[in-house]
């Protein structure tokens, strides 16, 4: 990818700010607006060498620390009963700056794969109804469950949870309905995914196709059209979902080793 690590940086702050989301609102918690959030001039540099996650959060950080609406007050606000005992964490604690209100956000980016009737990701020990269950039964809970626990400057204030996660599901090929999942956004990005085994079936032997680097992954496609990604050569094995893009076509695609998902 040939980027300067500003311009990736840019092209991932306007991703957060206009790309759809991956999950609707839930019962509880509504979706985060991230169209409320300014595009700083010239935002740092992000880190490109770190775990998706954290490389997402710190771009979120980004537009957090450059909004004129909301204070970030705190990220990763770990939750202690003691020295000892950790209940939990949050990833982003903001103050509405006109309302006044507190509010604790959860960030995820998350990539998933319709297998029949389950959605694991690209690591399939992660499947969407297991991420689903965990944000709505602990992460979204925090607060609610372990206020007493949260550092004294906050403890006494109402505190409304919201979420944002981003990502795309991949339907396979020959799926013949897209996937519709409770609580998938019905505007979500949406992709493709097939076996590396199965390329020569869908397409032609001189079929150009683009690697789309990790970091990247979140970002929509008619935002890549500012990035120069490389070609990508099919092997004879793969030794992990690889997320490419096909010149012309509006969707990205994950081509999996040939025993996924087992």
């Amino acid at each position: 990818m040939s980027l300067t690590s500003e311009k990736t940086t840019a092209i991932i702050l306007e991703s957060f700010v206009t790309a759809p989301l991956l999950i609707s609102d839930l019962p509880e918690a509504l979706r985060f607006q991230p169209s409320t959030l300014s595009l700083p001039a010239r935002p740092t540099p992000l880190n490109f060498s770190q775990k998706l996650g954290h490389l997402y959060e710190d771009a979120l950080t980004i537009l957090l620390t450059n909004s004129q609406k909301f204070h970030l007050l705190e990220r990763n606000l770990q939750m202690q009963k003691d020295i000892h005992t950790t209940v939990g964490e949050l990833d982003f604690l903001l103050r509405d700056l006109n309302t006044n209100q507190l509010i604790h956000l959860e960030l995820a980016t998350k990539f998933y794969l319709a297998v029949g009737s389950d959605l694991p990701g690209p690591d399939t020990r992660d499947t969407y109804f297991k991420k689903l269950t965990h944000l709505r039964e602990h992460q979204l809970q925090l607060p609610r469950n372990f206020q007493a626990h949260l550092p004294a400057d906050y403890r006494n204030e109402n505190i409304i949870t919201q979420q944002l996660i981003y990502g795309c599901l991949f339907d396979h090929i020959e799926a013949p309905e897209p996937s519709t999942p409770e609580f998938l956004n019905p505007k979500c990005r949406r992709g493709k995914w097939l076996h590396l085994t199965d390329l020569p079936i869908h397409f032609p032997a001189d079929q150009e196709f683009q690697i789309i680097p990790k970091p990247l992954w979140p970002v929509p496609l008619e935002l890549l059209t500012k990035a120069t990604l490389e070609s990508w050569e099919p092997a004879h094995t793969l030794e992990r979902c690889t997320m490419v893009r096909v010149p012309s076509d509006l969707n990205p695609y994950f081509i999996t080793p040939a025993k996924y998902p087992d």
